[in-house]
């Protein structure tokens, strides 16, 4: 029994999205520390959420 070991357009998709999220809240994070702004650092924590969020929910 062969596993097909191919990701779907819709997985890759998926991936790329989350890692996106990840990659934005990491640099607004650092961002709203580096200017003390609170709010920069909270749509940072949102973002970082929501990838989390998709990760979880979304398994391929």
């Amino acid at each position: 029994m062969s596993r097909n070991t191919q990701r779907s357009l819709a997985d890759s998709r998926m991936r790329a999205t989350s890692f996106s999220l990840a990659v934005a809240a990491v640099l607004l994070s650092a961002l709203g520390v580096a200017l003390s702004s609170v709010w920069v650092l909270g749509v940072g924590a949102w973002l970082l959420i929501s990838a989390v969020l998709i990760e979880l929910i979304y398994r391929p």
